[in-house]
Parts: structure tokens; C-alpha cells; sequence
């Protein structure tokens, strides 16, 4: 049996959260944050049946409900903030305590650094706005809009992808058989169907500040512990080195797996580690 789609995104997810850590009283049920308005209803419902086949529901949520209509929303909004929320700060989001002079979890936790938004140069700006909202958001147009023609922003790409399904099928996507939305996302343009894929990854593994991952469930999907600051997973205390037992670093999880992979899925795993230059031990 090859691997599911739910699988591969479960291997891509430990990867995808790292990279979505921000530079480096927030609770692990946090309420994502509201929607902001730019899509309509008919949009998100859309947005929201086509994340869940980026991502099926089951086990566990799907796209959708892992976040994936208010992170993209957020996400296209992202200017309409006094600074705009496309980096969070650090290095400590208050998920995990301060240590012990032990090095046991203490009972003190860090405020949310995660939760405040950081400034953006006047470069990074420009080419986020150029990311966003395309060659016609940005004085001058783009860089390269000679060569390669004007950029199309994420904004303009996602509310002409959804125009095109909504207007395509009469029925709300809600309303259909899975099969039948599965088809109805076959059929997007290959543009189009690929940044779906990203936005809803993207949603499901970055830190839930950026309004995806609710309840940390994309990071639970991975098998990914979240971000370890300041209690870390090894510490150098009063009573010499350690290791938090639970995550230790030096040696095999203790914990059982909790959906332990088949034959001939790790057979496709180890082929996909030795391309890549790596080995089994153990």
C-alpha cells in the first residue's frame, strides 16, 4: 500500500512547522484568530471543502478545521494591521514553563512573545506586497514585469479560483458527496490547485498565531512536540545534565506510536531517505 495523502502530509508537516516557527497567556486550545472580511461566505465555504482535500478530515481534522479559510484569510488581510501580521515575534509563546534550577518543569511560564507581530523592513514590505496583491499593488509594478509579464498576487489568484468553482458548480461545494469535491479539485488549474495545497499546508503546521493549527492539532498530526522554549528538551542544571524523559534526545521516543506505519510504507520512506544521502541506524 503506497503512502495516503494524509500520511505524506503528516512526514511534510514536522518539516513544515519548523520552518513556520516565528523568529525566534497563550493556552494549547488558543481560538484562532476571527476572519477578517475578505472573503464572502459563499468563499470561505468554497475554500473550506476544498482544504479538507488538501487535508482529509479523519483521524483528526481536516483542512478546514485545522484552520486552514482563517489562515489564508489572515494571511491576504495581512496589510490591513498597523504592523502587518506576517512575522511573529519571540523566542518564548508561554506553551512551555521556565525550568528549575533542576531542570524540571517549573510553574512559571513566559508571556506570549509569538502573539506580537514584527515590523517589516521597507524591502520585505515590497515584496510581500508584491506577493499579495501582484504587480498593480506595488509602485512601479514588479521588478521583472518587462521580462516575465506582471505578477498576479495571491489575493487576485484566490478570488478568481473561487469565482470560477463557485460559478462552475451550482450546488455550495458543502452541499456535495467528498468524491465529487475531490473531482471538482482535480479540475482546478495546476496553478491554482497548487497553492491551495501550500496555503492549507502552511495553515495546518505553522504556529497557531498565525490563525491555523488550532488547538496545535496540525503540529499533533505531525507528531511534533511545538516549539521547546525556555524549558527545552535537555538542560544543564545544579544536579549536572538532563534530559526530559518524555522527549529525550539521546535515545528512542519511550512513548508508543501512535500509528505505527506498514511494511511497505516504510519501505517507501526508507527509499525516500537513501535518495536523499541519508541512512537507517538502529
Amino acid at each position: 500500500m503506497k503512502p495516503t495523502r494524509r500520511q505524506l502530509l503528516q512526514w511534510a508537516g514536522a518539516v513544515t512547522a519548523a520552518a513556520w516557527m516565528p523568529g525566534c497567556k497563550t493556552s494549547e486550545d488558543a481560538v484562532a484568530p476571527a476572519a477578517s472580511g475578505f472573503f464572502t461566505e459563499s468563499e470561505r465555504s468554497a475554500l473550506a471543502a476544498l482544504s479538507n482535500v488538501v487535508i482529509p478530515p479523519g483521524p483528526g481534522p481536516g483542512g478546514a478545521d485545522l484552520g486552514a479559510v482563517t489562515y489564508v484569510e489572515r494571511l491576504c488581510s495581512a496589510f490591513d494591521a498597523p504592523i502587518p501580521l506576517l512575522f511573529a515575534g519571540g523566542p518564548f509563546s508561554g506553551r512551555r514553563p521556565f525550568p528549575t534550577s533542576t531542570g524540571e518543569p517549573g510553574t512559571t511560564s513566559p508571556p506570549n512573545d509569538f502573539a506580537t507581530f514584527l515590523p517589516l523592513d521597507r524591502a520585505t514590505e515590497r515584496a510581500w506586497r508584491l506577493e499579495l496583491y501582484g504587480s498593480a499593488g506595488v509602485s512601479g509594478g514588479g521588478p521583472n514585469d518587462a521580462i516575465t509579464g506582471p505578477v498576479i498576487g495571491i489575493r487576485e489568484q484566490l478570488k478568481t479560483g473561487l469565482a470560477e468553482v463557485i460559478a462552475a458548480n451550482p450546488k455550495p461545494l458543502a452541499e456535495l458527496p467528498e468524491a465529487e469535491v475531490a473531482s471538482v479539485f482535480a479540475e482546478l488549474s495546476v496553478p491554482f490547485r497548487d497553492l491551495l495545497i501550500e496555503l492549507v499546508v502552511q495553515a495546518a503546521f505553522s504556529a497557531p498565531e498565525y490563525g491555523g493549527n488550532v488547538g496545535l492539532a496540525g503540529w499533533k498530526l505531525a507528531r511534533y512536540e511545538g516549539d521547546s522554549l525556555p524549558l527545552g528538551y535537555s538542560v544543564y542544571s545544579e544536579a549536572g545534565y538532563r534530559e526530559a524523559p518524555e522527549l529525550p534526545v539521546a535515545g528512542p521516543n519511550p512513548g508508543p506510536d501512535p500509528a505505527a506505519m506498514d511494511e511497505e510504507t516504510l519501505v517507501f520512506a526508507r527509499a525516500v531517505v537513501g535518495f536523499l544521502g541519508g541512512r537507517e541506524v538502529g
